[in-house]
């Protein structure tokens, strides 16, 4: 019987573990700083065991990691790179739905020499939006044409009929992660130069996908290194978005001016503050009168601006005392949107995964189109939660049945996993649905 040690109890490791529980038939053990979360989980199932463990015990990791046959990193990317030594160490698999580290990819070829598979980004975005790129990419090159462009779209944001708040958003994943990628730079590469892009809110435009919707987009981190593990040439156009309902752009941009959710090296104390006399401290005000109009200011807009009355609405401006003692400003941030922008148990969530494929034939030019929509569960499992988890259980099952071949650090654009991954995941009704459109 395979073992499988799952790392974190958050909002997707349910499904993963059920995955593995009953269609598998693995044996689990779920290992969590919030052990009650994880005994949740696994309650009343012979196969789960869950054990209290935080990132900081190295001996407690090593004995979990040396029982099992493969562990799935399901905690936040920076204790990723920890993982992998540790399962380096012990010649253990290790899957993960996170982009890759600097560290990871330093260590492809000692994985290889270790007979061992480190496996990334199998989630949602990115994920599906890899393995339904690759999927045409190879399909143009199989045909004889050559890719000039790949331009792709992920997202996660509330359903058209549970959009029910003025910031057009609601956290079906880590608020902390939402607020550490905002303040990341991003680049892409635009006919092989590189284009860099300090601040991703400023470079945000509309884009019309095709029988779903319009939405604002903006570039996701650095794409540039893809090129490589999508086989295009140097000369190609890469370009990674996030896809949001229209106006999240440029209310991200007013709480990065607000420099709310800059890190510090230090905590920050919050005792005794109100939320109004945060953000007076947020601007440098010398009190929380008219706060309102202050920010305003600051921000350069008028009173009245639609972006005034949503931070009015999340609370910044209320004189409440902040529940949080310290932390960063982020974390009181993170604690107002999870009260305004959390899902009832009756609304619905939505992944979309767009990808648009340039490609020139000898005879021509063609657009191909790869589009994926799916909604939550009412009162049960959200879309986001099956689009990371069903992807990175497949991918799991297919380590540990032998059947992925490569060793190393892999990608899932290599067909022994996208191939079998996208079979599976439209048995749960995850299916791309394609559109070739003729340029010229």
């Amino acid at each position: 019987m395979k073992k499988v040690l799952i790392l974190g109890a958050g909002m997707m490791t349910k499904t993963m573990a059920y995955y593995f529980m009953n269609k598998c038939n693995y044996e689990v053990t779920i290992a969590s700083r919030t052990v009650s979360k994880a005994e949740k989980i696994v309650a009343g199932k012979p196969l789960g065991k869950a054990v209290s463990w935080t990132v900081g015990q190295q001996d407690a990791l090593e004995n979990l990691v040396k029982e099992a046959d493969l562990v799935a990193s399901m905690i936040p990317q920076t204790a990723h790179d920890l993982v992998a030594k540790v399962c380096l160490k012990y010649n253990k698999h290790m899957l993960q739905t996170d982009f890759l580290t600097p560290y990871i990819i330093s260590i492809d070829e000692e994985a290889r020499k270790n007979n061992i598979i480190i496996m990334n980004e199998v989630g949602e975005d990115p994920g599906l939006d890899h393995m339904g790129a690759q999927e045409t990419i190879d399909e143009i090159k199989a045909e004889g044409g050559k890719v000039v462009g790949l331009y792709s779209y992920g997202s996660g944001i509330p359903s058209f009929d549970s959009n029910r708040n003025p910031f057009g958003y609601k956290f079906s994943w880590s608020p902390k992660g939402l607020m550490m990628s905002a303040t990341k730079p991003a680049a892409y590469l635009l006919n092989g130069k590189r284009v860099d892009v300090p601040s991703i809110f400023h470079h945000h435009k509309i884009i019309d996908i095709d029988g779903i919707g319009t939405f604002e987009n903006f570039p996701n981190r650095d794409c540039t290194g893809y090129v490589k593990h999508f086989g295009l040439d140097k000369n190609v156009t890469l370009f990674r978005g996030l896809l949001r309902h229209v106006g999240y752009c440029n209310t991200m941009r007013a709480l990065v001016k607000l420099n709310i959710l800059k890190e510090k090296k230090e905590e920050i104390s919050f005792k005794g503050l109100t939320y109004a006399q945060m953000t007076a401290n947020l601007i440098h005000a010398d009190s929380t009168d008219n706060i309102k109009a202050k920010v305003g200011n600051f921000l350069g807009i008028v009173e009245d601006d639609d972006i005034l009355e949503k931070l009015d609405w999340l609370g910044l401006f209320e004189n409440k005392s902040i529940p949080v003692e310290k932390g960063m400003y982020s974390d009181v941030l993170v604690e107002l949107m999870i009260k305004k922008l959390s899902y009832k148990p009756d609304e619905k969530d939505m992944i979309i995964v767009y990808d648009e494929v340039i490609a020139e034939f000898p005879d021509r030019k063609e657009k191909r189109v790869s589009s994926m929509l799916m909604e939550g569960i009412p009162n049960g499992e959200s879309a986001m939660t099956r689009a990371v988890s069903l992807p990175a259980s497949i991918t799991a099952k297919l380590i540990l049945e032998g059947k992925i071949t490569s060793r190393g650090v892999v990608m899932p654009m290599n067909p022994e996993v996208y191939k079998p991954v996208l079979k599976e995941m439209k048995t749960y009704g995850f299916e791309f649905k394609k559109k070739t459109i003729l340029l010229s």
